[in-house]
This record gives C-alpha cells, structure tokens and sequence, in this order.
C-alpha cells in the first residue's frame, strides 16, 4: 500500500510510534532516547528526503501515463508555384483536415497499470531506505551508549591511578616504600591518562555520527538515555522468522516485479499498430466549392514490429523474480548471523558478569588490603586493578555487540525495534 505525499512520512512515522513500546520520546532529564533519535532520521534524514522526492516523480509519471494522444491539425496547399496555367497562386487548393491516433490493443491502460506498479515499487523502495536509515541509527545510539560507559569506566581508573600516585609519593616520603613504587604508579597514571583522552574522542566521534543521521549537531545529542545490559526473556527465532515476509525489501521486490509484469503486457500491447483517422475540408481553386475529406491509416504487419522489446520484458521479469528469490535467502541468512552474534555476545556478557567479574573484584580487594598492611608490592596492586579495568570494559564490549546484534534482529522482523528498546531501557 502506498501513501499520498506529502502526508506520508509524518503519516508512516506516526504508525511506528503508535506500535512501538511504551517508551518517553523524550526523557525527563533531557536526554535523547532511542524513539526520538529514530523520530528525526525518519522526518530529517537528506537521504530518505531525496527518496521521497522519487516517489512525487512516479506519482507525476502516473498522470503523464493516463493521457491520451493529442489531436493533429494538418493545413496544405496543392497547385502553386508551377508552370504554365499552375503558375502562382490562381490554381492553389487548400485542404484542413483533423486527424486523431485511436490506440489498440490497451496501450493507454497498460501505461497507467505501469506507471502504477512504478509508484508502489518507488514508495517501497522509500520504505526499505527508510528502516536502513532507523537500523543505521539504532547501531549508532548503541555505539554512543557504549562510549559513554567505556568513558565512565576510563574516568573511574584514571582517578584511582591518581590517588595511587598520591598513596605512593605519601609511602616513598614515610620511608615505606621504594621510589620505584611511585614511578610505578606515575607509568600507571599516565597509561590511563591516555586511554581516557582515547575514550573522549571516541564518544565525541559517536555523538557526531549520531547526529549526522538527520543532519543534525553533536550539541543535540551531548546525553542519550539508556544503558547497556545483557539481553534477556528474548523471543523465540521462530517466532521472529515469520516476519521476515514482511520486510520492505521483499515488499520492494514484490512491487518491481508487478512493475515488470505491467511492462510485459505494454509491451505485449505496443505489437498491435495504431490507427489515425482524419476528415476535413478541401477548398479548391475557383474559391467557391469545397468538398469533405476522409481518411486512415494503419501500420501493415508485414513482420512483428515489437518482438525484441516483449523478449526483453520477459527476461526482465524473470530477472526481477530470481532478485526476490535471492533477497528472501539473504534475508534469512542475515536473521541467522545476527540471532548467532546475539547469543555469543550474550553468554560472553553472562560469563564475565557471573564469573569474571567477582572473581577480578575479589582479587584486588584482597590485595589491595594486603598492600595497605604492606604485605605486597603496589606493582600487584596496580596489576590486578588492570585486569579488573579489562574485565569491566569487556563485558561493556560483549553488551554493545549484544545490543548491535538486537539492532539487525529488529530491522529485519520489526521497524519500531521493540526488543532494543526494551533493552536500553531494562535498567
């Protein structure tokens, strides 16, 4: 089905939301959500902009396809200008006649049925570019949550390594410690001094893609809402299969191949010749009688005079069929890729949450404790709080491919992208 522009991206942008969950366009403290970022690259994205203008153009075709073949004037003049008594003008007739071209075969309805499959096939296509644009922009606003976190994470280390530095310049001038100790630590300080510049730059290039996709500035997207988690109470991939017929590339596939099918039947049409019919009046020389005229024409079929364009159209059709065929298994394949980096991605995130991460806890509380009661060299201490770092960041990691992974899972079976949203907002 299509819709009449220029109401149809606010119209479809309306049903999205309406069938999407439960969750503010806006958050309460200003952040960007999810919906509202998917709200702007479907109103504002210059790509999608230039589709719809696509779509006014077949609909413009539409109307140019339902016009029938103009009426022809034909005005000559006989005798003049020869020799003897047919010398000047004396001998000169006139004849006016009208002649109009009555089309066979269903030419004009075949154009029309054309040209309307060529405008459902525009509007789907619109519509298929319209959920890689919002899938695109998902992936994004995942990637600047996953920043945001990695940064958290670079912030929280680049601290202790600055209470490390104080603790141990404090132990080398109380005659504790080794000035190793404190150039030790200094190292530790400026690693994550590094690793902190890094992870800002990173979020910084986030926001930025993030608000390019409706051309927008980083300004507008300086705190998103949400956070990562590990994926849970998902649906069955069954479940989710069945709604891959319903994806806007096969829609789009199945509209180019009506299309096709339309262009077959006109071209099928065009063999059939048309006839021009004409009368009119004839004024002859003395310039008081006049006589009618009357007259047609039709083309001889002497030899098929379309034959290579309707061979044409039947390849392109069968074309167009194999294009479905093949896009439906690539569909599949794609559900398949993301629903098994989806699992991956989520045990990963299980077992470094569940038993990675209290294990790398327990490790340096334990000898951090032991280094205050001077039991073990800061040396240890700064190793295991590097392992616990690695830890946290990985499972930040595991849950942003998790969540990229969900992102592909709902552009294929869903443009609302419920299961993402659900997601980003568990906690």
């Amino acid at each position: 089905m299509s819709f009449p522009f220029p109401f149809a991206r606010a119209l479809l942008g309306s049903l999205i939301l309406a069938t999407a969950p439960a969750v503010a366009v806006q958050a309460d403290d200003g952040r960007l959500t999810l919906v509202e970022a998917l709200s702007r690259v479907s109103a504002d994205n210059p790509r999608l902009a230039a589709g719809e203008r696509s779509v006014r153009a077949a609909d413009a075709l539409r109307e140019q396809a339902g016009l029938r073949p103009l009426p022809m004037l034909d005005v000559s003049l006989e005798n003049f200008g020869g020799t003897g008594p047919l010398g000047g003008f004396d001998s000169a007739e006139a004849t006016v006649q009208a002649s109009q071209v009555i089309e066979r075969g269903g030419k004009r309805a075949g154009r029309v049925a054309l040209a309307d499959r060529e405008h459902a096939a525009a509007d789907a296509a619109w519509r298929a570019d319209l959920l890689e644009a919002r899938a695109v922009t998902a992936a994004t606003f995942v990637k600047v949550l996953a920043a945001t976190e990695r940064l958290e994470l670079a912030r929280a280390q680049h601290r202790l390594a600055e209470e490390a530095v104080a603790d141990a310049v404090a132990r080398v001038r109380a005659g504790a410690a080794s000035a190793a100790d404190e150039a030790r630590a200094k190292v530790a300080l400026a690693l994550t001094g590094s690793a902190l510049a890094r992870d800002e730059a990173a979020l910084n290039a986030a926001r930025t893609e993030l608000a390019a996709r409706w051309g927008g500035e980083p300004a507008e997207v300086a705190a998103v809402s949400g956070a990562l988690s590990t994926p849970t109470d998902l649906p069955e991939p069954a479940a989710l299969l069945e709604r891959l017929a319903a994806h806007p590339r096969l829609a789009w596939r199945r509209a180019e191949i009506e299309g096709r099918r339309a262009g077959l039947k006109l071209e099928q049409a065009r063999s059939f010749g048309d006839i021009t019919v004409g009368a009119g009046v004839r004024f002859f020389r003395d310039g008081r009688d006049t006589a009618l005229v009357a007259g047609f024409s039709v083309p001889l079929p002497v030899r098929g005079i379309n034959q290579g364009n309707i061979r044409a159209a039947r390849e392109t059709l069968a074309g167009a069929e194999r294009t479905a065929e093949a896009d439906e298994r690539d569909l599949r394949v794609a559900f398949g890729a993301a629903w098994g980096e989806l699992t991956a991605a989520r045990a990963a995130a299980v077992r470094l949450r569940e038993e990675a991460l209290p294990a790398a806890e327990q490790a340096h509380d334990l000898l951090r404790r032991a280094y205050e009661r001077g039991e073990v060299a800061l040396l240890e201490v700064l190793d295991v709080r590097r392992t616990l770092a690695g830890v946290r960041r990985e499972i930040v990691d595991a849950e942003a491919a998790a969540a990229t992974a969900l992102v592909s899972v709902d552009a294929l079976t869903d443009a609302s992208f419920p299961l993402t949203q659900k997601l980003i907002s568990a906690r």
